[in-house]
């Protein structure tokens, strides 16, 4: 059977979102499952720290990685190579015993979730060039849906006393369907041209370029305040705010809950906000939510869920912003912006972490607000310089 491109085009669209919904999975286990790991491997918070650091190397270098692949062989053989990879990697959480093992495995998860990044990215800008920005935050959603899922599944599992290995190896199955999908797809759909890439004599100097350099700030320091938040916020509510662990993966789920419905809402509203003026209101607001939320008392906890509803069009509107003002050269963009997504995820979480070790998870998680004050200040700056803009 040879699909048609209309089909299959439905299908790698339909890939895509399914596999966003595996990152967010995943990616998202590590955040109720580390006070266990913490406990289970008698780590200190600088060595959980070094763990999620490894996984977000491995996010770093995939994403230069998986960049040039997807420019030479495309976006669907970088989704099916991740697709493998997460799925050997969640097989080996499922039956790991030794803690060093846990450093190559949380690797290859990075590896893995760095491929998806680009390749479903690169996939839906590929197929809908145009309404990008509600493209992008639908797809988003599904990664909301898969972070939101992942902490609910933990916390009943943790509650009922089975071990924290039976998450993955239940979650086994269902990743495998990822790849499966485009093996599928490599089979069916033929060969279809990726067309080349338009030329830009400017290509060179891009990544000199200061709206580039903004965007990935921006990207960086979003993403440092949402990896720190999901990471830490369930130890932070069982051993600051007095939360049962299963309270608080609860409240992780919510958060993740949150981001999906904010970013469902987005995909319709987002084009006719505008891009700038929607990203200054939501990080505005996220200001506001998260710094309520770490006012002494457990009541006010009950806010920081709230963070994540306007958290939600952050990262897929500032891509979109980016597809928009250099629509020629997106793709590296693209490869530049994750890339210092990745970094942001690394660095965040390991101050958050340090901080931790240093002075209690206490002060560590309260000092994601710089990274999100930082994150206005960046976006202030940009609009400035695109004031003049068709972008905005």
């Amino acid at each position: 059977m040879i699909l048609k491109k209309k089909q299959t085009a439905l299908i790698v669209t339909y890939g895509a979102f399914f596999a966003f919904l595996i990152f967010g999975f995943t990616d998202n286990l590590k955040g109720p499952l580390l006070p266990v790991l913490l406990d289970e491997f008698s780590l200190s918070y600088a060595q959980g720290s070094n763990i999620l650091l490894m996984l977000y190397l491995g996010f770093m270098l995939s994403i230069l990685g998986s960049g040039f692949i997807a420019g030479k062989l495309g976006n669907r053989v970088v989704l099916l190579v991740s697709g493998i990879i997460i799925t050997a990697a969640v097989a080996g959480m499922s039956i790991v015993q030794d803690k060093l093992l846990l450093y190559p495995l949380f690797f290859s998860i990075g590896i893995a979730l760095g491929g998806i990044e680009i390749g479903a990215n690169g996939a839906i800008t590929d197929i809908y060039h145009e309404n990008s920005g509600k493209y992008l935050n639908l797809l988003a959603v599904f990664h909301g849906a898969g972070s939101m899922i992942a902490p609910w599944i933990v916390g009943i599992m943790i509650e009922t006393g089975l071990p924290w290995q039976t998450v993955y190896k239940v979650s086994v199955f269902p990743i495998l369907l990822f790849p499966v999908i485009f093996i599928f797809i490599k089979l069916a759909a033929g060969k279809i041209p990726l067309g080349k890439p338009k030329h830009n004599s400017k290509s060179s100097n891009l990544f000199l370029n200061l709206n580039v350099l903004l965007l990935a700030l921006l990207i960086f320091l979003y993403v440092a305040s949402e990896i720190s938040f999901a990471s830490w916020i369930v130890d932070y509510l069982y051993k600051i705010r007095s939360f049962s662990l299963k309270s608080a993966s609860i409240m992780l789920t919510v958060f993740w809950g949150l981001v999906m419905l904010g970013r469902f809402i987005a995909s319709f509203i987002v084009d006719r906000i505008g891009y700038m003026r929607s990203l200054i209101i939501t990080v505005g607001l996220a200001i506001i939510s998260f710094g309520a939320g770490i006012i002494p008392g457990k009541i006010f906890s009950y806010l920081l869920p709230l963070t994540g509803f306007f958290f939600a069009l952050i990262f897929p509107t500032v891509t979109a912003l980016a597809a928009r003002i250099f629509p020629d050269n997106k793709h590296k963009v693209f490869s530049f912006l994750f890339f210092f997504a990745g970094l942001g995820g690394l660095v965040g979480p390991w101050v958050v972490g340090y901080s931790a070790n240093w002075f209690g998870i206490g002060i560590g998680f309260p000092m994601i607000v710089f990274f999100i004050i930082a994150t206005m200040v960046t976006l202030f700056v940009l609009k400035a310089r695109l004031r003049r803009r068709d972008a905005l």
